[in-house]
């Protein structure tokens, strides 16, 4: 028998995503999905999944307000955290309200179906201590952030030279491009992600764990 999950997150693109990487695990199958916590509270109630991969930041009922109502409703339901939010503090905070892992966005295909496994096999999936880990090329976050914001990997690249303080022509010069195709894929840069300096710049890096 599979086990029946249900997705919960409010980013369409993350929702396909996961989806795909589900796919390559016939052990499981994908029997709802949420883009927040009144839909996904409705499904839980229809599905009765085995696992529920939910994000901490949805509208409607927020992902903790879900944790706590599907662990009092449902208690054999597991829930998997799956959030940006890469805090020691919120990671107690989840343990605390029973759920049976958590992970970051930024964490590979392979980690992701990992915890699954780990989860469905009984046993808890939680860090051994969260630390703020950079957004890696291999993530299966990576190519839907690049959609999202309609970057190219050179234009990621770029950014991280910047945030670092490199100068055009350092920049030029490690990547064996012209000075102008630089400062145009900084123009490029600014005007995708709608800010108007490198502090801009470097504020978005953060946000998104770029650095």
């Amino acid at each position: 028998m599979k086990t029946k999950i249900i997705l919960a997150d409010d980013h369409q693109y993350l929702l396909e995503g996961i989806r795909v990487i589900l796919q390559e695990m016939p052990s499981v199958e994908i029997v709802a999905t949420a883009q927040n916590g009144f839909e996904l509270m409705d499904a839980v109630a229809q599905q009765q999944p085995s696992l529920v991969l939910l994000d901490l930041n949805m509208p409607g009922y927020d992902g903790l307000q879900c944790l706590q109502k599907i662990k009092t409703n449902y208690p054999a339901v597991k829930v998997l955290v799956l959030t940006n939010y890469n805090q020691p503090e919120l990671v107690e905070e989840v343990k605390r309200m029973q759920a049976d892992g958590y992970l970051v966005k930024n964490s590979s295909a392979t980690q992701l179906k990992d915890a699954i496994a780990t989860i469905v096999d009984g046993k808890k999936h939680f860090p051994a201590a969260v630390e703020l880990i950079p957004l890696a090329d291999d993530s299966f976050f990576f190519d839907d952030f690049l959609k999202k914001y309609q970057l190219t990997k050179r234009e990621v690249e770029i950014i991280r030279m910047i945030c670092k303080e490199m100068t055009t022509k350092e920049i030029a010069v490690q990547l064996y491009l012209s000075e102008l195709t630089i400062n145009t894929h900084r123009r490029n840069i600014l005007r995708k992600l709608e800010v108007k300096s490198v502090a801009g710049l470097m504020n978005f890096a953060r946000q998104n764990q770029l650095l």
